[in-house]
């Protein structure tokens, strides 16, 4: 009784250790498939974000827009400035800037005008007027999971990631549902080398085929050692039985 248990205990785990190998093979075809889709979304010309997207589109517009090119043009609106906290650069802590440009009077588009280090917390762009920007779309988040949100009520001055729909309830004008991560700027602003714009994320397949291999060795190591195991034990055994039958009178 207690081998068979040993025997259907090992089973499974080469069944589990076989699936959880499949399993991250899976992720790993759509990580690439998201990859390559990203980069033709990359790969085409900039559009004007009014031909992109629309303003009443929903907040979850994003995600099937993400990394798209797009341009724009109006006026920053610096007093609405938000930060994002817990930011890093290269290691260094610090915030992004976001700041509304305004595309009409009453529309504008939220720029992520790239990343500013902590001893900046207080730090204004020079206002340049007119700008046209050029940059990528980027989706809107919210606090999931035990992530904690934001306060709902009043001005808030910094977010703990970029949440429009929060952003937009603080602001008098309407924005879109995405936000440009900015790659361009003209005129660019004569500040003191900050805010840095932002690089676009690496689009590598991910760890996926590292840990599938890995699994199907783990299920090969149980399926193949184990039966050895086995064999090896079950000939020593059978080796002791025949020395033990062997009469003590013949010795």
């Amino acid at each position: 009784m207690r081998k068979a248990i040993v025997h259907i205990l090992i089973g499974a785990a080469v069944i589990v250790m076989v699936f959880m190998g499949l399993w991250q093979l899976d992720r790993l075809d759509t990580k690439q498939k998201l990859n390559q889709e990203v980069q033709e979304r990359t790969a085409t010309a900039p559009l004007p974000i009014e031909e992109v997207v629309a303003v009443n589109d929903l907040w979850e517009i994003g995600g099937s827009l993400e990394f798209r090119r797009v341009t724009a043009t109006g006026k920053y609106r610096d007093q609405d400035n938000v930060l994002i906290r817990n930011r890093s650069l290269n290691g260094a802590p610090g915030y992004w800037l976001l700041t509304p440009l305004l595309i009409e009077e009453d529309l504008a588009v939220i720029v992520n005008r790239g990343w500013i280090p902590l001893s900046a917390e207080d730090f204004s762009p020079e206002s340049v007027g007119g700008v046209r920007i050029s940059g990528l779309i980027r989706e809107t988040t919210e606090a999931s999971g035990l992530q904690k949100s934001d306060r709902a009520d009043g001005v808030l001055e910094s977010f703990g990631r970029v949440d429009l729909k929060r952003y937009q309830e603080q602001l008098s004008y309407k924005i879109y549902p995405v936000f440009i991560q900015l790659e361009s700027q003209e005129p660019e602003n004569q500040d003191q080398g900050i805010p840095l714009k932002l690089e676009i994320p690496n689009f590598d397949d991910g760890p996926h085929l590292n840990y599938a291999v890995q699994w199907f060795c783990f299920a090969a190591v149980f399926a193949i050692g184990y039966p050895v195991v086995l064999w090896r034990n079950n000939k020593k055994a059978g080796g002791k039985n025949k020395h033990s039958e062997i009469p003590i009178d013949y010795l």
